[in-house]
């Protein structure tokens, strides 16, 4: 992945608004297929805030933390947010230096079943993608039988 390279994804964006103009089964492909393809902006809090080496990476100071907001849905169940590009994300919130992961769909699934420092399960119900504009809800659920495909697929045939 190219950092220098904004993070834009109008497929993905495209299949969103086919699907929910009209839910069929070659609009779903086409959604889970961007999906996986999709690199998505995470918002992120992390402190000390990092800064550019000499070398313009940017580095973690030992103890550094880092969260990931969530939204909480009027059920209070409580979603990631996953952003197709910076305009998206500047729906939630325009701040000049937020700070942002680069995630991928394996990345979600990992936050969704890894468990906390004290042995319990992620509080997030699953991630939203563009919660202020397509608003596609992508729940823990669908992200586990998304990984069981993914993961079968990559196994070896057995004969």
């Amino acid at each position: 992945m190219d950092l220098n390279k904004p993070i834009t994804n109008p497929m993905l964006v495209g299949a969103m608004e086919l699907l929910k103009a009209e839910d069929t089964p070659d609009h779903r492909r086409l959604f889970v297929d961007e999906v996986m393809k999709a690199t998505f902006l995470m918002p992120a809090v992390v402190t000390p805030v990092p800064q550019p080496g000499e070398d313009r990476k940017v580095k973690f100071q030992p103890g550094s933390k880092i969260q990931f907001p969530m939204l909480t849905a009027p059920d209070g169940k409580q979603f990631f947010m996953a952003y197709t590009d910076w305009t998206e994300l500047k729906k939630w919130k325009d701040e000049e230096n937020q700070q942002t992961f680069a995630f991928r769909f394996p990345d979600y699934a990992d936050m969704l079943f890894r468990k906390t420092p004290d042995g319990k399960e992620s509080p997030a119900s699953g991630f939203i993608i563009n919660p202020f504009g397509g608003n596609m809800v992508i729940t823990k659920e669908v992200a586990a039988n998304w990984m069981a495909v993914i993961l079968k697929q990559s196994q070896p045939e057995k004969d």
